[in-house]
């Protein structure tokens, strides 16, 4: 794309600053607000997919649903002509992948800050019922304040999908990916925890836990290998921390941090005391986690000080005192009884201010040592929040289920003790099991026309969301739905329809600033070999006509080879009208079955070919020939 352009006069795109395999992000002007945004767009060659179409609006909403200071904001969502753009707040600074480049290894303190800050923001999507999908320092931006915002939820997914997509690829980065997530289960928000995982691994040792010659055998190692502790790659590390990563890594699921809020409170607590564990006064490690963290160091308060030993004195001081014990112990016998009566005059004042006090606050109590605090086990799976309790001596009593629309099957959605309240030892915490979203069977649509299919999905509590394409079907008909009919989808899943737009291809392609061909009709897919295909173009002049020109038509095989073409001189076009002309191709009799091409072109009386300016919804080949709509001919 040539740049400056401007998507429906609003944002004005000034440079790109990165690219995907499906879209090209650019710093761009909002002439409006008058502010720098950044502007995400779908490449050209995705526009025409319903699916690309769909995941790319999808991202938009999943982001825009999530606020938090450490979350790339979304501002708006739009599309210029055929190709959508999402609008996101503008970060000056660099991402956190360049940063590792040019430093290699962070600070501990500055790892942990960062880290906090990740993990906020995933932990806002882990509550919306989103898992990221592709944690990496390429997501993440740092503000030139030192600050990370999270980027890129095109993957994310909601909590207990699979991680392939519908082509069976796994979706995100094999350097990054979670053993779960290497082997096409199902996500949870530990996947995300175990990519922030590697992420602090990374940024403590200047390098990732598995590396591999493909991304295949990077994927195997993340199943199946150990990683090195941190701490023996870098002794400098503190222990607690350390424990902490190895916690985040935990080939196991039910071994994790279960979400990144539990993962920001483990590195909250290392920071508030240089530990890794939390304080007397929050859940131990292991409360967080889905099982007790071997190898886990407890804390251990110092030893107070020494207490001054004054019982030794000098044999001067023995002296002092023999010669003046007379005068000195009358001194203490008077200042006693003065010091006593101060204090009975005091007592009453005293329990005053003790009393005014107690009614605002109350004194710290030491707990019974046979009570215990209960953790937070919302969104734990059933049997993880099971073997938790029971590891801190109580007990999980299951009070009952019902439908929830972010958190999975057999996940803890309530408790009835809240996290950080103290019970006695075999006491049971009564808990609400979700039964996942109420599950909605998608009808068949195809044949409806688009009210019928929207009301029919909004009845259903479905989202219908409508593109159209080109089809010999009746205008206004759906041709193609995505999901398909009879597949179990969530309620509120967005439903796309495909809708006919009948025989006619809207395209506005310029040919030399000369002819623009507005559109064309081609009345079926299928021809029989001896067929004739009709062709209808709607064309029209840009300047009034000043020199011979003929148009020439060609049925061809997808590489180019022709089969079949006619040409014609144009007669003289008014400037502005718009010229409806018939054209027929014949189909040989020795012609194959297959897929073929019509292609398009003009040249001028000397034998150029008219450059093809601007080829708008069309495509054009390597010597400029406009590619039309592919035909299969079969016997």
């Amino acid at each position: 794309m040539k740049l400056p352009v401007v998507f429906n006069n609003r944002y004005q795109l000034i440079k790109k600053i990165g690219e995907g395999g499906l879209a090209e992000v650019y710093q761009a002007q909002d002439m409006a607000l008058g502010r720098m945004v950044a502007v995400k767009a779908l490449r050209d060659q995705y526009t025409r997919d319903p699916s690309f179409l769909v995941n790319f609006h999808r991202e938009a909403q999943s982001v825009a649903r999530l606020s938090d200071p450490f979350i790339v904001a979304v501002y708006d969502f739009g599309q210029d002509e055929a190709r959508p753009y999402i609008v996101f707040e503008w970060i000056p600074g660099s991402d956190l992948r360049t940063l590792l480049d040019e430093q290699k290894i962070l600070s501990p303190n500055q790892v942990v800050e960062y880290g906090i800050q990740i993990c906020s923001a995933v932990g806002t999507a882990h509550r919306a019922g989103l898992v990221h999908g592709d944690m990496k320092p390429g997501n993440i931006l740092v503000t030139p304040n030192n600050q990370a915002k999270v980027t890129d939820f095109g993957l994310a997914k909601a909590l207990g999908a699979s991680a392939m997509d519908d082509g069976e690829v796994v979706w995100g980065t094999p350097a990054y990916f979670a053993p779960e997530q290497a082997s096409g289960d199902r996500v949870l928000p530990a996947t995300d925890v175990y990519a922030i995982g590697i992420i602090l691994y990374e940024m403590l040792s200047g390098q990732l836990p598995f590396k591999g010659a493909d991304d295949q055998e990077v994927a195997r190692k993340q199943i199946y290998e150990a990683h090195i502790p941190i701490d023996q790659l870098n002794p400098s590390i503190p222990e607690p921390l350390a424990r902490i990563v190895d916690a985040a890594m935990a080939k196991n699921v039910n071994e994790r941090f279960l979400t990144a809020d539990h993962l920001r409170e483990a590195l909250m607590a290392y920071k508030r005391g240089g530990l890794g564990i939390p304080s007397q006064h929050h859940s131990p490690i292991a409360s967080v986690v889905g099982s007790p963290v071997q190898g886990q160091p407890s804390y251990t308060a110092p030893p107070p000080p020494p207490a001054y030993d004054n019982s030794y004195v000098s044999a001067s001081q023995v002296s002092a005192q023999k010669k003046g014990g007379n005068k000195l112990g009358l001194i203490i016998i008077v200042f006693g009884v003065l010091v006593i009566l101060a204090i009975l005059t005091l007592i009453p004042i005293f329990v005053a201010v003790y009393a005014t006090y107690l009614q605002g606050a109350s004194l710290p109590i030491e707990a019974p040592s046979n009570q215990v605090e209960v953790p937070d086990l919302i969104g734990m799976d059933e049997t993880v929040a099971q073997s938790a309790l029971e590891n801190m001596g109580l007990s999980l009593l299951v009070e009952g289920e019902e439908h929830h629309t972010t958190w999975p099957t057999s996940a803890i959605i309530r408790q009835s003790i809240d996290g950080g309240q103290r019970i006695l030892h075999g006491d049971s915490v009564g808990v609400i099991l979700s039964k996942g979203p109420i599950m909605v069977t998608i009808p068949d649509l195809m044949g409806m026309t688009t009210d019928e299919a929207e009301a029919l999905l909004i009845s259903l509590d479905l989202v219908p969301q409508k593109y159209e394409d080109w089809s010999v079907k009746t205008p206004g008909s759906v041709i193609r739905q995505d999901p398909p009919a009879g597949m179990e989808v969530e309620d509120r899943t967005l439903i796309t329809l495909v809708v006919s737009s009948g025989s006619r291809v809207p395209i506005g392609v310029n040919f030399g600033q000369q002819v623009l061909l507005n559109a064309y009709e081609i009345p079926q897919e299928q021809f029989r070999i001896g067929d004739t295909i009709n062709l209808t173009f709607f064309w029209k002049v840009i300047p009034a006509q000043t020199e011979d020109i003929s148009l020439f038509v060609t049925l061809t095989t997808v590489h180019g080879g022709i089969v079949s073409e006619f040409s014609k001189p144009v007669e003289t076009w008014n400037n502005d009208d718009i010229i409806v002309e018939a054209y027929q191709i014949p189909i040989p009799d020795t012609t194959a079955s297959g897929d073929y091409q019509i292609r398009v072109t003009f040249f001028n009386s000397t034998g150029e070919r008219l450059e093809i300016l601007d080829v708008g919804r069309g495509q054009k080949d390597d010597i400029g020939d406009l590619i039309l709509r592919p035909i299969q001919i079969i016997p």
